[in-house]
């Protein structure tokens, strides 16, 4: 088919996987804006271009697969920001906050066990990456004693951090 029935069928794809999620406006627009972020590589003829792990075969990402990856990020947590609101007033509140001349201050509250273990599982899926599974190269070469050391401990961690009780999202629908 011509661009214009990709970039239709694209919407409308989209439009309904917000419509299925919820009866919400937050919906919709989370899924506008993800068909609006493949849309680039759409009617420029590259979405088939970008399947490969990134920095395959090397340790560090160059400049642009670096930017690359944070664009991918920051546009994701924006989307999912009308995701996880309750209405596209709360939405663009939270927005304007994340935003504001605060994002270049330093926080006040520095959580470093988070932060330490964030790091670590960042690591490990970064040196993994080019695998199946991320663990794949590190845990599958170890004893299965340490192998299930270390799951008890991620599980552990998330149990000792999981904060506030909710409700599992799809619970709402």
């Amino acid at each position: 088919v011509g661009t214009f029935k990709k970039i239709r069928n694209t919407f409308i794809i989209f439009l309904v996987s917000g419509f299925w999620h919820g009866a919400n406006w937050t919906f919709i627009v989370w899924g506008c804006l993800h068909a609006l972020y493949i849309m680039p590589s759409i009617i420029f003829k590259t979405n088939r271009r970008n399947i490969e792990t990134i920095a395959m075969g090397k340790m560090l990402p160059n400049l642009k697969e670096l930017s690359s990856m944070l664009l991918t990020f920051t546009l994701t947590v924006i989307a999912w920001v009308f995701f996880r609101s309750e209405n596209l007033h709360a939405a663009f509140e939270f927005l304007k906050c994340i935003f504001s001349s605060s994002l270049f201050k330093y926080p006040t509250i520095l959580p470093v066990k988070i932060l330490f273990v964030l790091a670590i599982l960042i690591l490990i899926e970064w040196l993994g990456r080019e695998n199946k599974y991320a663990l794949e190269k590190f845990a599958m070469t170890w004893t299965k004693s340490l192998r299930w050391s270390f799951y008890i401990f991620l599980i552990l961690i998330i149990f000792l951090n999981q904060g506030k009780q909710a409700a599992f999202i799809y619970f709402q629908f």
